[in-house]
């Protein structure tokens, strides 16, 4: 059974020629966190049921901390900012679970994209658009690294300045936790699984967020090519149609990106003069540009599509593909209409992930720091 288990994943991974060659660490941080869909087996599984176990029981221990406390709208802040990030990266682990079927149908389009390849400039699409997806992936992948380093650092700083000193600890688990630590075994307790958390919960929350933007690029590919081989058709027949019009290649004009509101750097520049505690600060920013970053990198690659999906009309749109035999213009035509339509994503059909909706998203959780600040 074992030698059996053995030989299917060894069959798998010879599959995976896409993910060797391109995505080997996607990969490789998949397996870690028990989210590679080709890996069933009865380890894997528990792997998985324990770390959303681990999720659940600090989702739990904080809110048991809550309702045990004295309830303010600094404890409520503190609790849920550290909950809701827990409750959704967990929901979306659960999801990426239950997606396999779906992900795996994903995976193997992507291994056998390399066989619709027909020339040199499909091959350099398909070069560029893995190369991007790849930069995605490493950007939110360096991010995930330094922000585990900073935070060891921070709770390190205060073991060493027991052992240095002996003294007590830098009290800085109260920036998130209202647990009362007494005794330095308990410290070390809570510093090790907050450790725990900043690591699984980053690389899940990568993994399970990027796996939508290499979606978008490989899809982006596929409009590229179908764009490029229905120019060569319309080249083709006019070159023997003798016609003296020349086909004119345009591309969309690029989507400028809407800079941030001076009101939110305004805001930013009066909470950091506000506040303080400097590491509190510097707690608080960490998460805050993990979390910008990753909003515009999903919105990103969602208005790539949209591009996409726009610059392909408009390519077949300005080509003379009038001048073709009927029975072309009648497909092309029928290509034109479906492509006429927007591309585009929709998140229970309210928020739609594009330029203009990040800086909407930003509007609106500028908005809420705002009412939230005011009522302290």
């Amino acid at each position: 059974m074992i030698l059996r288990v053995l030989h299917n994943s060894r069959y798998l991974t010879r599959k995976m020629d896409v993910f060797d060659k391109h995505y080997y660490t996607y990969r490789f941080i998949l397996k870690i966190i028990g989210l590679w869909p080709y890996n069933n087996s009865v380890y894997v599984w528990i792997q998985r049921l324990l770390l959303l176990t681990f999720y659940v029981g600090n989702i739990i221990f904080q809110i048991v901390l809550l309702l045990r406390s004295k309830i303010t709208v600094r404890n409520c802040v503190l609790i849920l900012s550290t909950t809701c990030p827990l409750i959704i990266i967990s929901l979306r682990y659960i999801c990426f679970i239950l997606f396999f079927p779906k992900i795996k149908y994903l995976f193997h389009h992507m291994c056998m994209e390399e066989n619709i390849i027909q020339d040199s400039i499909e091959a350099q699409i398909r070069t560029k658009y893995i190369s991007d997806s790849r930069h995605m992936i490493e950007i939110l992948l360096w991010m995930a690294y330094a922000t585990i380093t900073l935070y060891s650092i921070l709770g390190l700083c205060p073991i060493i300045f027991i052992i240095l000193l002996n003294e007590s600890p830098i009290r800085m688990l109260h920036y998130v936790t209202l647990l009362s630590v007494n005794g330095t075994i308990y410290f070390y307790i809570l510093c090790l699984d907050f450790l725990f958390i900043i690591i699984f919960g980053l690389l899940s929350m990568i993994c399970t967020e990027t796996i939508v933007g290499i979606y978008i690029y490989h899809t982006s590919i596929l409009f590229k090519i179908i764009s490029h081989r229905i120019q060569k058709i319309i080249a083709y027949l006019n070159m023997f149609n003798l016609l003296s019009n020349q086909i004119e290649s345009k591309l969309a004009e690029l989507y400028c990106v809407v800079d941030i509101h001076n009101q939110a750097i305004q805001l930013l520049v009066n909470a950091i003069t506000i506040k303080k505690d400097q590491l509190e600060i510097l707690i608080s920013l960490i998460i805050f540009v993990n979390h910008l970053v990753i909003m515009f990198l999903c919105n990103h690659t969602a208005q790539i599509l949209i591009n996409n999906n726009e610059e392909f009309f408009h390519e077949l749109y300005i080509s003379v593909w009038y001048s073709v035999p009927l029975k072309v213009q009648k497909i092309l035509l029928l290509i034109m209409i479906r492509s006429s339509m927007a591309c585009i994503f929709h998140i229970c059909g309210v928020f739609v992930p594009c330029h203009a909706g990040f800086t909407t998203m930003l509007s609106t959780s500028f908005s809420y720091f705002t009412l939230m600040y005011s009522i302290q």
